[in-house]
């Protein structure tokens, strides 16, 4: 995501969370609170996923509701990128015997490989008050089930490659897709002024997935499934709370 796009979604989010600022107070009561979360954070692959790639970056986005009851529902999107390629015979037919990929120009390839993975839930879980603390802070734990996909991506910065582009890259990306579980524990605040609002925690996902493509280019093999791929990372988010403005005379509506 671009800086200026990333900057205009933040302040997007603010102005939308801007109606909090009219709720009653976080510290006497737990809130019905809609909320919009941006988070990130880095991690490990663990399992058959291990064996392909290392550790890495994770963002996302969700929407989730909690309600005065401690319960939570929602949606979360997270992306993986950046993870360390860890699986032997990538591109292994592309490289000379001084192992240097060569592009379309007879030039040394300048050829950055990473892992990346995206990973689709909708959640439910609940909100542990802390003694001591407002109704609205404690420990969150949360459950999901969804989808989840990870290839190896190519990033090429100076000419191309055509093995490198489709219908070819198909050929080399490794791309899988299955159904994962997630599990989440940690930290949930929100001030007595509703005005920071952040979490913090561990995320678990497990996954069955399968090959999606029928044979890999370098290796001459053809993958087989089901893989089991478990990922564990550590996130930090921010949370934008979605309330109804109260009135001068506490009525709500």
């Amino acid at each position: 995501m671009r800086p200026t796009a990333f900057a205009s979604l933040i302040l997007l989010l603010t102005l939308a969370s801007a109606p909090a600022w009219g709720q009653r107070s976080v510290r006497d009561s737990a809130l019905f609170s809609p909320h919009v979360h941006i988070h990130g954070g880095g991690g490990a692959a663990l399992g058959e996923l291990g064996d392909r790639f290392g550790s890495g970056g994770v963002f996302g986005a969700g929407f989730h509701v909690k309600f005065q009851s401690g319960w939570f529902a929602g949606a979360n999107a997270n992306f993986g990128f950046g993870y360390g390629v860890e699986e032997e015979g990538v591109l292994s037919n592309l490289l000379t015997p001084n192992g240097q990929l060569i592009d379309n120009e007879g030039q040394v390839a300048l050829l950055t490989i990473s892992g990346r993975s995206g990973l689709f839930t909708l959640d439910g879980g609940r909100l542990f008050p802390l003694p001591g603390m407002n109704p609205n802070t404690g420990i969150l734990l949360l459950a999901g089930v969804g989808s989840v996909h990870h290839r190896v991506h190519f990033e090429n910065t100076e000419n191309p490659i055509t093995q490198l582009d489709q219908p070819y890259l198909s050929g080399y990306d490794r791309l899988a897709w299955g159904v994962a579980v997630k599990e989440f524990v940690g930290y949930w605040h929100m001030s007595d002024n509703g005005l920071i609002n952040w979490y913090g925690g561990l995320e678990f996902w497990q996954a069955r997935t399968w090959p999606q493509r029928p044979m890999n280019f370098d290796t001459q093999e053809v993958e087989e499934g089901p893989r089991n791929d478990r990922f564990v990372s550590l996130q930090v988010g921010w949370v934008f709370h979605i309330y109804k403005r109260s009135s001068s005379v506490e009525h709500w509506y």
